[in-house]
């Protein structure tokens, strides 16, 4: 999430929020950066810079909470890196990417803008991060193409910072099949890691033409099963749209045949932007048919004792029965309701809809109001 502070001509900083002086003393003790804010003004501690919140920009500005991790540059354009209201927190260590997916959300101007996080701007956001932060993601791009000895430092940082969080580092998996830069990576790995990996096709055929990567298939089934030997939290996702739909079960036989020890497979709904948009005429699926096209490959991996989860599917767009497995999964700043949606019993434990999925093509929904349904999911 950005904001403006239009008065601001100091130094770039991270800080924490604090909104009482008994705050502020606790977070100076422990060494940090301090955003001090009162009605008015944000007072950036220990540096003592106090800079004036202009009136238009108060209302923009109450979306801060105490103990949000929040970085301001020279410009005054602040990006907040932890928000204590959704609970958990990430970084992407590079927009670049060696595959070039035609559903990824990203584009291929933005994979190729190999956008990287500093080590030392890393280090003093996990410095920041509250020590009992349940989640931390660490993602890209491919997270994996900073660099070796920089990928390498992050996960040694993450480690050393948040021991005790759950760690996710989504990937491409195409690295972690290198047997030489795997075995470095566990031995840094943090204490509490899964790795979330999306499969795309049932074949190399298939998935190859997705990631429009020559060789990946074979690239990312090496680095899933480096990463089952190692015995690390494998999550593996299947994004369904028009290209892969009749491929799913295929896919989910895939996964059990080989394997299956994964933690849990997560089907993907699609956010209709970047390639995703570019290519709409390919890949663009309906929720519900999506849903429909999963459900014998939801019913399989369930059969054979691996959790399934559904990412970006509406509660009003899949069966009933599915609904317990339907996850909040949409970052509160892109998830978006339509005034119907004011109207449903599921309302506040809804995914909702993308909001570059609802400008580009504004899928129906169908408001749940009746009780029998809603206490069915509870």
């Amino acid at each position: 999430m950005v904001r403006y502070l239009s008065h601001y001509k100091g130094p770039y900083r991270i800080f924490t929020v604090s909104k009482s002086k008994e705050m502020t003393e606790q977070l100076l003790a422990a060494g940090l950066t301090v955003g001090e804010i009162s009605e008015d003004t944000l007072t950036i501690l220990p540096d003592n810079i106090a800079v004036t919140i202009a009136s238009e920009e108060k209302a923009r500005f109450s979306v801060f909470a105490e103990g949000d991790v929040v970085e301001i540059n020279e410009r005054g354009i602040l990006y907040r890196w932890y928000s204590v209201v959704e609970g958990d927190a990430g970084i992407a260590t590079t927009s670049h990417c060696n595959s070039n997916c035609i559903m990824c959300p990203a584009s291929e101007s933005e994979r190729r803008l190999a956008n990287n996080i500093s080590l030392p701007q890393l280090d003093t956001v996990l410095k920041h991060m509250p020590k009992d932060l349940w989640y931390f993601t660490v993602t890209g791009g491919e997270p994996t193409l900073i660099g070796e000895d920089k990928f390498l430092h992050v996960m040694r940082s993450v480690k050393r910072e948040l021991p005790h969080t759950r760690i996710l580092l989504l990937t491409n998996g195409r690295t972690l099949g290198d047997r030489d830069f795997f075995a470095k990576f566990a031995q840094t790995r943090p204490n509490h890691l899964r790795i979330a990996i999306p499969i795309h096709g049932s074949t190399a055929q298939k998935h190859d033409y997705i990631t429009q990567a020559p060789g990946g298939f074979r690239q990312t089934m090496r680095g899933i099963s480096n990463i089952l030997h190692a015995h690390i939290e494998l999550e593996l996702r299947i994004v369904v749209s028009k290209l892969n739909c009749d491929d799913v079960t295929n896919i989910a036989k895939l996964i059990i045949r080989h394997f299956p020890t994964t933690t849990v497979v997560n089907f993907v709904g699609l956010e209709m932007r970047g390639n995703c948009v570019a290519n709409a005429d390919q890949v663009l699926i309906s929720y519900q048919d999506a849903f429909q096209k999963s459900k014998e490959a939801i019913r399989l991996l369930i059969h054979h004792g691996i959790d399934v989860g559904l990412y970006n599917f509406p509660y009003c767009m899949i069966d009933e029965e599915y609904w317990p497995i339907a996850q909040k999964s949409i970052s509160a700043y892109k998830s978006m309701f339509y005034d119907a949606c004011e109207q449903c019993r599921l309302r506040h434990e809804c995914c909702g809809i993308f909001l570059a999925t609802m400008n580009f093509y504004k899928p129906k929904v169908y408001p749940i109001t009746s009780g029998d349904q809603y206490d069915k999911l509870l």
